[in-house]
C-alpha cells in the first residue's frame, strides 16, 4: 500500500513538472513556428519574383535594345525595357494576393494591374556590350549605370537604382577574352509586407523587407559589331 502511495506521488509530481516545462518553453515554441511560417511566405515571394525576372530576362534577350516608343500599352509598346517591364508585371499578377499589386482602379481586371512604385517597389532594366580583350565597353540605355527605370517610366521619383556596376558585371560574369556578345540584367526590387506581422518578428526583421532579384541572360542584339546593327522596322 504504502508503494502505490509512493508511486502516485511521484507520477503526480513528473505530471506537474511536465506542464510547468510546457509553460515555460511554449512562447518560444510559439515565437519559433511563427519565424518558421513567415519565412515560408517570404521564401514563396522570393521565388515568384525570381521566376518573373528569369522570364522578362528571357523575352528580353531577342529584344533590340536601341528600340524605344512613347507608346505606354503594355500590349503594343516595342519598347525594349518597358516591355521587360510589362512581362515581369504580367508574370506577378497571376501570383496576386501573394505579390501586392495596385489593381488599377479595376479590382475585378486583374490583368490590368501592375507593380506600384509607390511602395518602393521598382524593375530596373540594363544591356551590357562585351568586346573580346576590352571587357564591357558600353551600357544601355545611354551610358546609365543606374539602369532604366520602370517607376520612373510611369512618373515616379527614383528610389532604386541597379544593384551592378559595368565594372562588377564585368568582373563577376566574363572572362575579358571571351568571345564578343551581349547582355541583359533585368532586376526586381520589391517591398515584402509581413503576413503575419508579429512584433517579435518585426522586432528582428523589417517590415516591409527589402527583397532584391535579379537575372542575366545573352542579349545578341548587344552584342558590339564591326558594322551599325540594322534598326527593325516598327
Amino acid at each position: 500500500m504504502f508503494h502505490i502511495r509512493l508511486f502516485r506521488k511521484r507520477n503526480e509530481r513528473t505530471r506537474g513538472q511536465s506542464m510547468i516545462e510546457l509553460a515555460l518553453l511554449f512562447p518560444l515554441m510559439l515565437i519559433l513556428l511563427s519565424g518558421l511560417i513567415e519565412f515560408g511566405f517570404m521564401l514563396n515571394v522570393y521565388l515568384t519574383l525570381m521566376d518573373a525576372a528569369r522570364n522578362a530576362a528571357r523575352f528580353a534577350s531577342d529584344g533590340y535594345y536601341l528600340y524605344v516608343d512613347s507608346d505606354m500599352n503594355c500590349s503594343t509598346t516595342k519598347h525594349f525595357y518597358r516591355q521587360g517591364a510589362c512581362l515581369v508585371n504580367q508574370e506577378l499578377t497571376m501570383e496576386q494576393p501573394s505579390i501586392k499589386m495596385n489593381n488599377n482602379g479595376t479590382p475585378d481586371n486583374p490583368k490590368d494591374d501592375w507593380l506600384d512604385p509607390a511602395d518602393g517597389n521598382d524593375i530596373v532594366i540594363s544591356a551590357f556590350s562585351f568586346t573580346e580583350g576590352s571587357g564591357i565597353t558600353a551600357r544601355h540605355p545611354n551610358g546609365n549605370e543606374q539602369g532604366w527605370s520602370y517607376a520612373v517610366d510611369r512618373g515616379y521619383p527614383r528610389e532604386k537604382v541597379s544593384s551592378f556596376t559595368s565594372v562588377q558585371v564585368e568582373n563577376s560574369l566574363v572572362d575579358v577574352n571571351a568571345p564578343s556578345t551581349g547582355y541583359v540584367l533585368v532586376e526586381i526590387f520589391y517591398n515584402y509586407d509581413h503576413r503575419l506581422g508579429l512584433p517579435w518578428i518585426t522586432a528582428f526583421v523589417s517590415n516591409p523587407l527589402p527583397v532584391h532579384v535579379y537575372a542575366f541572360m545573352p542579349l545578341s542584339s548587344a552584342e558590339p559589331t564591326p558594322t551599325p546593327f540594322p534598326t527593325p522596322t516598327p
